[in-house]
C-alpha cells in the first residue's frame, strides 16, 4: 500500500465539510485480504454466540421488528486478524489521518460494521427490538468523555455501497456548530431533524476499497441495507499522538 497525497484542496474541504471520500486508496488484494478476515470474525464470534448461548462481548446486535437477530457490528477486531492490523496501524491510512488532521496520529479504535441480520432463531437472547437504520448522532460527545479532544474516523469499504445499501450519509458543516441531542432508551443520544433536516445530507455512495473519512463530531446516519449483499465497513478511528 502507498501513501496517498493529500492535497491542500481536500484539507480545505475536509475542514469545511467535516468528510471528504477517497476513492481506490486499498488494491485489490488488500481488500479482499479484509473481506476474508470479516467473514472470519463474524464467523469466529456470531458463531461462539450461537454455540454458548451467551452473547460475545464484542458483540452488538439486537432484534428487528420481525424477530430476527441482526448483527450491527463487532468491536474490536484488530487484534483478531493480521489484516485489520496492518491496515489500521500501516503508513496509508495513518498519513491520510495524519495529513487532515494535521498532526502525527495514533489509532485508537477498530470495529465492523455488518449490517446483517442472522437466519438463525436467537429466541434465547433478550434483545432490545429496532430498526436497521442508525439515526442521526455524532461521537465526539462520546470520545471526549473517554479523553480524546479530536477524532478523525477512518471507515474502508469492504463491499460496494450503493445509496440502497444503506450508505453513510452525512450532514456538511455540523462538526463546525452546535447541535442538539435527544437521549433515546437504547441508541444513545441522537440529533432531532430540526438541527439535521434530511435535504441538508449528503449521501455517501463508494465502491469497495474507497476510504471516508469524517470528523467524529459531524452529524452522520445510514439507513437500512436493502440489498441482499453484504456492506461491510471497517472503522477505524484516529487521534493525536498525546491528544
Amino acid at each position: 500500500m502507498d501513501t496517498v497525497p493529500i492535497s491542500s484542496s481536500v484539507r480545505l474541504a475536509f475542514d469545511e465539510d467535516g468528510y471528504v471520500v477517497l476513492r481506490g486508496v486499498l488494491d485489490a488484494p488488500t481488500v479482499g485480504a479484509l473481506r476474508d478476515a470479516a467473514s472470519c470474525v463474524f464467523d469466529q464470534v456470531v458463531g461462539a454466540t450461537l454455540a454458548q448461548q451467551v452473547a460475545h462481548p464484542r458483540l452488538t446486535w439486537w432484534r428487528l421488528p420481525d424477530g430476527r437477530a441482526y448483527v450491527f457490528k463487532v468491536k474490536p477486531v484488530a487484534d483478531l486478524a493480521p489484516a485489520f492490523s496492518n491496515v489500521a496501524r500501516g503508513q496509508t491510512l495513518s498519513a491520510v489521518a495524519s495529513a487532515l488532521l494535521g498532526a502525527e496520529v495514533e489509532p485508537m479504535e477498530d470495529k465492523i460494521t455488518y449490517k446483517e441480520a442472522l437466519k438463525a432463531d436467537v429466541l434465547w437472547a433478550a434483545l432490545p427490538v429496532l430498526g436497521e437504520e442508525v439515526r442521526k448522532h455524532s461521537d465526539a460527545t462520546y470520545f471526549a468523555a473517554r479523553g480524546f479532544s479530536r477524532v478523525l474516523t477512518v471507515a474502508v469499504c469492504l463491499d460496494d455501497c450503493p445509496a440502497e445499501a444503506g450508505a453513510l450519509r452525512v450532514w456538511p458543516g455540523t462538526h463546525r456548530r452546535p447541535v442538539e441531542y435527544v437521549p433515546t432508551a437504547d441508541q444513545g443520544p441522537v440529533v432531532p431533524d430540526e438541527s439535521a433536516p434530511d435535504d441538508d445530507a449528503a449521501t455517501l455512495t463508494a465502491e469497495a476499497g474507497t476510504v471516508l473519512v469524517w470528523d467524529a463530531a459531524l452529524v452522520h446516519a445510514s439507513e437500512a441495507n436493502l440489498t441482499d449483499k453484504p456492506r461491510r465497513l471497517l472503522v477505524l478511528g484516529y487521534t493525536a499522538v498525546g491528544r
